[in-house]
């Protein structure tokens, strides 16, 4: 893998980050798995438990490997344990809406928008495992779209407005943007730019959850389906 000098500790910094993310996302799909009112949803969600536990233990070896000694700044964590204190609240609350806007369309579409991003780079790099990586890819992607199926169903049913889920997630994406901001060095020293990946990450978000005006959402071409 052609990796510039300087930039092992950088990129275990980064991964380290996605470690973090992986952990918090394992233990909310567990807890969801007990929470989700249909035995089809729970299973799913017992499966992504077990996936991003998978994803976390990848992230762990590519760290080892790049920089065994890297660590993760302090703020991360911190502001991680926040977004986890929030989403166990929802938990205990039994607000499964709220832990799906929380978890698979926040958490795990930031995550994949991260991955494809630095995907780019590695690809430039000539970074093994490139199988494993579409595969950590994909998954985080089949989380996600579990996530806007179930919501999007809730809305057509009346058992959750758009507004009621835009209005979950406000305390959410600022802290997720703030997260993703804090490894801003990280970013920098590989040449990478933070808001690069929040703008993509935002592109990807359901209409319902778009910033942007109700004008402007019109003449967007959402990427993004409802499977």
């Amino acid at each position: 893998m052609l990796i510039k000098s300087g930039e092992h500790t950088h990129l275990a910094q980064l991964l380290r980050f996605m470690e973090l993310g992986e952990h918090l996302a394992h233990d909310c799909a567990q807890k969801q798995s007990r929470l989700a009112p249909e035995p089809g949803m729970q299973t799913f969600l017992a499966g992504q438990a077990r996936q991003e536990g998978y994803h976390a233990f990848v992230f762990q070896g590519a760290i080892r490997w790049l920089a065994p000694k890297a660590h993760q700044s302090s703020e991360v964590a911190e502001q991680m344990n926040h977004y986890r204190q929030l989403v166990e609240a929802a938990i205990d609350r039994k607000d499964f809406a709220e832990t799906l806007v929380a978890e698979q369309i926040i958490l795990e579409g930031l995550g994949e928008a991260i991955l494809k991003k630095i995907e780019i780079g590695l690809v430039k790099r000539g970074a093994p495992f490139r199988r494993l990586r579409r595969m950590l890819i994909h998954q985080e992607e089949a989380h996600y779209q579990f996530g806007l199926r179930v919501l999007s169903k809730m809305i057509e049913q009346d058992k959750e407005s758009s507004d009621s889920l835009r209005k979950k997630s406000e305390i959410y994406l600022p802290l997720a943007k703030t997260m993703l901001f804090s490894a801003e060095e990280a970013f920098v020293s590989i040449h990478e730019n933070p808001q690069d990946y929040w703008d993509e990450f935002e592109r990807s978000l359901p209409p319902w959850l778009q910033t942007q005006s109700p004008q402007h959402m019109s003449s967007l071409s959402f990427s993004r389906t409802v499977a």
